[in-house]
């Protein structure tokens, strides 16, 4: 198991797998992929179904009559019109090659009635993919968005209903009609996109000035916060991060970012969810009032807006990008230069890295360079959006993000006084599965201390992820980037596949569900609402919500991130273990994620379903 520099496969596996800091300074990521780390066939036919889906809404909304007799008729029109235009542009000779070649799949796409099946769909997405010209496979979908964008729906929405008028052909998500309730914004903290921000409060905050009076107002006459912060039931978000962020203004509209304080709290009895208390719309007292649900109604709503807004430019840049994709890049690149790809460890992780170095270094490229979509439609600057995930990634220590040791540091481990918490709850039974699996895993290699100090190649592989000139990862390893016990490797490994596997889920597939609707969690801010108050309206809540065109975009793009569930967890490719003696511990995995997936479904009928951490709704790696 030992490395060796003058294993040719090695060697070749080190030119191939290069350190890059310069993509997103000074994050380490892969500098150029390698062939080997190409998106598959089927990853790229399951994402063009998703793109197919969004593009007939999106023709609906934009050139059609959004739902009524004839839609299909309009979408048809506006296919054979954008097909012919883009025709025109190519010579004779060529024209009649691309007519031949898409023989098979024109009339289907002209002449149904987009009525096509599933799996014929998809039959369809394939042939076209493998059929037709490439060149002109990108200049015709290049027009399309092209004309799409020119007839895109302009101005800002008068009604919510405008916003719910984005989705025709593509299901409108349930929050739409249950966003704006107190009990909907709290769950969001422990049940939402980015269920990782409470923190408990044992003693007052002075930035957050609360009062006996407004704390009673919400909570009751009989609670007090005397007994809230003796007990352990304030909770608090806090998007300090975010304070003095550059507001950034593209692709047009001026944009707002805050960074809020939300207070939480738990009743003493009774039903016990998570409540708002308050919200503060920045970090300073003095110059920010606080509001509460005794408010003006829409001064609350406002209210509740911003830290909604503050919440999803947190979770793209922190939480998700960051706390997942950057923190686990290095290890991917890590392993293929170190360890032999029939060294155990190699064997473990590499599935779990599938499609992570590609989806990363397209991100880099294009989702988060100017221009791009983070750029379309979060609230700050792409700049400063960078720096919140450079920052995310610097101050997310290793060993420190042990899923059991981040619960405890935000005091939120504790069930009697935190009961509903559905993220944590789930989390933890998929934590303790992968922990046993690696434990299983890794002690048939392993057999003591020793075993794991003595392996050349392992210690490389630790030494080089810490390094400078390596992956840089923040608090690796146990003694000067060593691995002195098995203990700290099972845990190490466990951390790996959780993050890649199910802590990516909980935050990525709620884009679809929750965030694809831009009212529920506004991506950016069009407003500039720092006094609310007794005549705040209705007209300033809209004018706070994105323009009807970049909800349109916050659709289009959550909605493909959320779409694309790719490989399951614990669903190893056949034969990809030729160790016999993994086949029970394999199995034992397995066992438990099925045991796990009645645990969630049981638990799910005493609470609001959360299924983001449903093992079959879980993939094997990062690769969207």
């Amino acid at each position: 198991m030992t490395a060796s520099y003058s294993n040719p496969d090695q060697h070749k596996k080190r030119l191939e797998y290069q350190y890059n800091y310069t993509h997103i300074p000074p994050i380490a990521m892969v500098d150029k992929l390698s062939e080997e780390e190409q998106f598959s066939s089927r990853w790229r036919l399951m994402v063009a179904k998703v793109g197919f889906e969004i593009l007939v809404n999106t023709i609906i909304v934009n050139r059609g009559d959004q739902g009524k007799s004839g839609a299909a008729d309009d979408v048809k029109a506006f296919l054979i019109e954008t097909f012919q235009e883009t025709l025109a542009d190519y010579s004779v000779r060529s024209r009649l090659k691309i007519l031949w070649q898409g023989a098979k799949f024109i009339p289907r796409i002209l002449f149904t009635r987009l009525s096509l099946k599933a799996e014929e769909l998809e039959n369809l997405i394939k042939e076209i993919i493998q059929s037709v010209n490439g060149d002109f496979l990108r200049d015709f979908a290049a027009n399309v968005q092209q004309k799409l964008k020119l007839d895109a729906p302009v101005g800002r929405g008068q009604d919510i209903k405008d916003f719910q008028a984005l989705f025709q052909t593509i299901d409108l998500p349930d929050i739409a009609y249950t966003y704006e309730t107190d009990e909907v914004f709290a769950s969001m903290q422990v049940a939402g996109p980015n269920p990782v921000m409470i923190k408990r409060l044992s003693t007052p905050d002075a930035r957050l000035p609360i009062t006996e009076t407004l704390y009673k107002g919400g909570m009751g006459e009989t609670d007090s916060l005397a007994d809230a912060y003796a007990e352990g039931r304030l909770y608090l978000a806090d998007y300090g991060i975010l304070d003095g962020a550059i507001n950034g203004s593209f692709p047009e509209a001026q944009k707002y970012l805050y960074a809020p304080l939300a207070l939480f709290a738990v009743a003493k009895t009774g039903d016990r969810r998570l409540r708002p208390v308050a919200i503060q719309c920045g970090q300073n007292p003095e110059e920010f009032p606080l509001y509460t649900p005794q408010s003006n109604p829409y001064a609350w709503l406002c209210a509740k807006t911003m830290v909604q807004i503050a919440d999803a430019n947190f979770h793209e840049a922190v939480t998700h990008l960051a706390r997942t994709h950057l923190l686990i890049g290095p290890f991917a690149i890590a392993t293929h230069r170190q360890l032999s790809d029939d060294h155990p460890l190699s064997l473990l992780l590499r599935p779990h890295f599938q499609g992570m170095l590609a989806i990363n270094n397209e991100a880099q490229a294009k989702l988060i360079a100017p221009g791009g979509g983070v750029n379309k439609i979060l609230s700050a600057t792409i700049d400063t959006s960078r720096v919140f995930a450079v920052i995310g990634v610097q101050t997310y220590g290793f060993n420190s993000a042990m899923l059991p040791k981040q619960l405890q540091q935000r005091g939120v481990d504790d069930t009697d006084s935190l009961p509903i918490y559905p993220y944590r709850d789930d989390s933890i039974l998929i934590w303790d599965a992968i922990h046993d699996w690696a434990e299983n895993y890794l002690s048939l290699y392993y057999a003591n201390d020793a075993a794991v100090q003595q392996d050349n190649a392992l210690q490389a592989w630790a030494q080089e992820l810490s390094a400078h000139n390596g992956g840089r990862v923040q608090e690796f390893g146990e003694a000067e980037g060593q691995l002195q016990t098995l203990a700290y490797l099972i845990d190490a490994i466990t951390l790996i596949i959780f993050t890649a596997s199910a802590q990516h889920a909980a935050v990525n597939f709620p884009q679809k569900e929750i965030m694809s609707y831009a009212p529920a969690m506004p991506t950016a801010g069009y407003a500039a609402l720092e006094n609310l108050g007794e005549h705040t309206t209705q007209a300033n809540y809209l004018s706070l919500l994105p323009p009807i065109d970049q909800a349109q975009e916050q659709l289009k793009l959550l909605h493909l991130l959320g779409s694309v569930h790719f490989t399951q967890l614990g669903q190893y490719e056949k034969n990809h273990f030729q160790d016999a003696n993994i086949k029970i511990p394999l199995e034992q995995f397995q066992n438990r994620l099925e045991e796990i997936t009645d645990i969630i479904h049981e638990r799910n009928r005493d609470r609001s379903p959360y299924e983001y951490l449903l093992p079959k709704n879980i993939p094997q790696s990062i690769n969207i």
